[in-house]
């Protein structure tokens, strides 16, 4: 008899990406800018929309699409927190996931990124990293960026665009009680998924936690908010694993008093990824006067807290993925030195490695190595 061929696996032509966002709702859409309806920052909307896949996790510049108008279907503003149309998006966001065997990802983007582009960045990061056999199921937040794209190498000559990168970081700040709510109820969605699982074989969900760029700073300042009553002991254990990447924060934040020396509350393990990010690194001096810590990492390790690695991942970055990048048209400054931790083949083999609770391919370095040209870290990418 003729061998039976094996099916052809259909491919994915697209992903649902579940979102949460403060921004001012306009029909089926939001606005792009923050301050259009003063005062409505803090309200929650949640829902579902449907994004292209390019099909191939190497097209890191390639646009994903968004196919049809988001469908927003938590409305209730969590004003019942337990059964509402916004819990039932958070339910049914970890139910998939746990259908389809993926690790639920909470994402904060960056700066410059409208509410498409949040989206269509969270796709990305879902189709790269399933290029490393990691399948993702990203609630991605959408803080009130501005949207708008600019050179940081023209701060120093164009009064305007460090007024818009400073109007963004307001807006990333401004988005602090939104945020607090919204990990607040992510944790009570994930006790609820708890308590359905049969107590003998299984487990809560593992939830990890991504925040590129400015989206720490809305982090810290979402940290802060909840420090305020919301941050208790049962929310331990929320995220498995916290990944900052690139992070738009003074290197003095993780110090005595400073809002993120809370995320070790709430996260097991925290990873502070740096890398050279020589021209955004620039900017954050000239835009508030500091270091950035996505670029020099902590000022201070010795202050660190318990539970905090922080990993240099510039030596250690594939040289091929950056000429890749280049070719296509990608910018050194962004793409390269911004964006290697979805970018870079390296950078995503480790931190898959991360996301899925295995050891990375981290190095320790000595006490007498862990400080170069005034930049802290406690290891090093392999």
């Amino acid at each position: 008899m003729p061998r039976r061929k094996k099916p052809v696996p259909a491919v994915r032509d697209s992903t649902t990406i579940v979102f949460a966002t403060n921004r001012h709702r306009l029909s089926d859409r939001f606005w792009e800018e923050a301050d259009i309806v003063p005062g409505t920052i803090q309200r929650l909307w949640l829902g579902r929309a449907r994004i292209g896949w390019v099909g191939d996790p190497m097209e890191t510049e390639s646009g994903r699409q968004l196919l049809e108008a988001p469908e927003i279907s938590g409305e209730d503003d969590f004003t019942d927190p337990a059964a509402g149309s916004n819990a039932r998006v958070l339910d049914a966001w970890l139910a998939e996931a746990a259908a389809r065997g993926a690790v639920p990802l909470f994402y904060i983007h960056g700066f410059g990124n409208g509410f498409g582009d949040a989206l269509q960045r969270a796709a990305q990061i879902e189709e790269f990293y399933d290029g490393e056999k990691l399948a993702l199921a990203p609630l991605v937040f959408s803080w009130p960026s501005d949207g708008r794209v600019l050179d940081p190498q023209l701060f120093a000559a164009d009064a305007g665009v460090k007024a818009q990168y400073l109007d963004d970081q307001r807006d990333a700040m401004n988005s602090a009680p939104a945020l607090a709510r919204l990990l607040r109820e992510v944790w009570r969605a994930r006790q609820r998924a708890a308590a359905g699982m049969d107590p003998h074989t299984g487990t809560p969900p593992r939830l990890v936690l991504l925040a590129h760029s400015m989206g720490n700073l809305a982090l810290a300042s979402g940290l802060a908010a909840m420090n305020n009553g919301l941050l208790t002991r049962e929310l331990a254990g929320l995220f498995a694993q916290a990944v900052l990447a690139s992070a738009d924060l003074p290197d003095t934040c993780f110090e005595p008093g400073q809002p993120m020396r809370l995320l070790p509350l709430i996260a097991d393990q925290v990873t502070v990824c740096i890398s050279h990010d020589c021209t955004l690194s620039v900017a954050s001096q000239f835009a508030n006067g500091n270091k950035r810590l996505g670029h020099y990492g902590p000022a201070r390790l010795d202050l660190v807290p318990e539970g905090v690695e922080v990993v240099d991942y510039f030596l250690g970055l594939d040289a091929g993925s950056r000429d890749r990048i280049l070719a296509k048209g990608g910018t050194e400054w962004d793409v390269v030195q911004h964006q290697w931790y979805r970018n870079d083949l390296k950078a995503r083999a480790a931190l898959t490695a991360l996301f899925q609770g295995r050891p990375p391919p981290h190095k320790p370095l000595d006490a007498a190595l862990r400080v170069e040209a005034g930049r802290c870290r406690h290891a090093i990418l392999g």
